[in-house]
C-alpha cells in the first residue's frame, strides 16, 4: 500500500509544485482528450520523439517545451507530448505512451518511471531515456522501491539525469552549507514524509545530525508536511517566531512562502527569517521576494536544459553513434543556485526559464555535438556553463 502510495504522492506533488493556468510552449500547445499535445513543428524525415512528461504546465514545463522541440528540430526529430498518469500509475503510464504510439516514434523521453519496465517491453525496439527523475523504481538498492529493476540491464535504456540530487544526504549537505555560511543558529526544518520521498527522509536525517555537530537548533525538530502547506500554528510553537530561517526540503516556494509571508504579515514570524528550499513559480510577487532583502534567502532550481541530456542520448541511440564510452547509469543535475537578487534578476531576464527563447539556452544544439564522449556529455551538464554564474 505505501508503495503503491508513493507512486501516487509522487507525482501529484510535482504538479502540484510546479502548475499554473496557462499551457505555453514554442508556438501554441493544444491538449487533446488523450492527454497528448499537438506537435508544435513541421514533420521532418528523422521521426518523432515521444516524451512522456509529468507536468502539464508551469514555466519550468513552458520552457522545457521550447527549447526540447527547437533541439529535436535541429537534431531531426518531431518532438511529441504525452502526459503521464497523474499518479504515476504503472498502467497509466503505459496508456499514455500507447496512446501516442505511431509508426514514426524512434526514441522515448520519460520524466516519471511508473511502468518503465512495461512500456520498455511493449516497444522493445525503442530507446528509451529519461531526465529530471530519479528513476529510483530501477537504480534503488532497496528491493522493495526497485520494482523496475531489471531495466538496468536492457540495452535500450539509457539512463537519466536527476531533478537535482539523487542522494538526499547530499542535498542536506548543500542547504546546511547556506546555513552555516550565514551563521545561523536556530532553525527550522520541515520535508514531506519518508515513505512517499526516501531520498528526503534521508535529507533530514543528515540535516539533523549535521545540525547536532555544529551545534544549531532546529526549534521543534523535523516537521513533516503531508502534502498539505505548512499551519500558520507552526510558528506559534515556542521559539519559532523569531528562527534564523526555515530549511524546506519539500517544495517550499508552494508549501511553506505562502505561509510565512501570511505569518509575516500577522505578526507571527520574523520579518529576517528566511526560506531556504527548491522550486519555482514565475509569480512576480515571489520573484521579488526573492535575494538578500527578501523571505527567500536560498533557492535551487533543475535547469531546464536537462532535457538536452535525454534527447542527445536517444540520438546517439537511433543513429547508431553511441558513445563508445557509454554506461547506463543515473547522474546528479548541475542547479541554479540562486540567493541573492542579481541572480534571480540574471535568471528572470538571460535564461530559457524565463523567455521560453530556445536562444536563451545555455547549453546549444552545437555544445551537444561537440561532445566526442560520454564522459563530454556528463562533464557538459555538470560544468559553470549550465549553472547561475554563467548568466552574469
Amino acid at each position: 500500500m505505501k508503495a503503491k502510495l508513493f507512486k501516487r504522492v509522487l507525482a501529484m506533488t510535482a504538479a502540484t509544485v510546479l502548475s499554473v493556468a496557462t499551457l505555453v510552449g514554442c508556438g501554441s500547445a493544444s491538449e487533446s482528450a488523450s492527454g497528448e499535445a499537438a506537435s508544435n513543428v513541421t514533420a521532418t524525415d528523422g521521426g518523432t520523439i515521444l516524451w512522456m512528461s509529468n507536468l502539464s504546465s508551469g514555466a519550468q514545463y513552458d520552457a522545457m517545451v521550447a527549447y526540447g522541440t527547437k533541439l529535436c528540430e535541429q537534431m531531426g526529430y518531431n518532438l511529441k507530448i504525452v502526459y503521464g498518469d497523474g499518479f504515476n500509475d504503472p498502467d497509466g503510464n503505459l496508456t499514455a505512451v500507447k496512446n501516442g504510439m505511431t509508426s514514426d516514434v524512434k526514441g522515448i523521453l520519460v520524466s516519471q518511471d511508473g511502468g518503465i519496465q512495461a512500456i520498455m517491453d511493449e516497444y522493445p525496439d525503442i530507446p528509451v531515456a529519461a531526465f529530471n527523475t530519479d528513476m529510483n523504481s530501477v537504480f534503488s538498492e532497496d528491493a522493495n522501491i526497485a520494482s523496475n529493476a531489471a531495466v538496468k540491464d536492457y540495452p535500450n535504456f539509457l539512463g537519466t539525469i536527476a531533478d537535482g540530487h539523487i542522494d538526499g544526504a547530499d542535498t542536506a549537505k548543500q542547504n546546511f552549507e547556506f546555513v552555516k555560511e550565514q551563521g545561523y543558529d536556530k532553525i527550522g526544518v520541515v520535508t514531506f514524509p519518508g515513505y512517499a520521498y526516501p531520498n528526503l527522509q534521508v535529507a533530514a536525517d543528515t540535516m539533523v545530525s549535521l545540525c547536532d555537530e555544529a551545534g544549531v537548533e532546529i526549534v521543534g525538530g523535523v516537521v513533516t508536511l503531508e502534502f498539505q502547506p505548512l499551519d500558520e500554528s507552526y510558528f506559534q510553537e515556542a521559539g519559532r517566531d523569531d528562527l534564523d530561517c526555515i530549511v524546506a526540503l519539500c517544495a517550499g516556494t508552494t508549501f511553506v512562502y505562502p505561509t510565512m509571508v501570511q505569518a509575516k504579515a500577522d505578526g507571527l514570524c520574523s520579518a529576517d527569517t528566511k526560506l531556504v528550499t527548491s522550486g519555482f513559480d514565475n509569480d512576480p510577487s515571489l520573484i521579488a521576494d526573492i535575494g538578500e532583502e527578501g523571505t527567500i534567502g536560498y533557492l535551487t532550481i533543475s535547469p531546464c536544459e536537462n532535457i538536452g541530456y535525454g534527447l542527445t542520448l536517444l540520438d546517439k541511440a537511433i543513429k547508431g553513434e553511441m558513445y563508445d564510452d557509454f554506461v547506463c547509469e543515473r547522474i546528479d543535475s548541475a542547479e541554479y543556485v540562486i540567493d541573492s537578487k542579481e541572480d534571480i534578476d540574471n535568471v528572470m531576464s538571460k535564461s530559457v526559464l524565463a523567455n521560453n527563447d530556445y536562444n536563451d539556452a545555455q547549453i546549444s544544439y552545437e555544445d551537444l555535438q561537440a561532445c566526442a564522449s560520454f564522459a563530454d556529455l556528463q562533464a557538459l551538464f555538470h560544468s559553470e556553463q549550465i549553472m547561475v554564474d554563467a548568466l552574469k
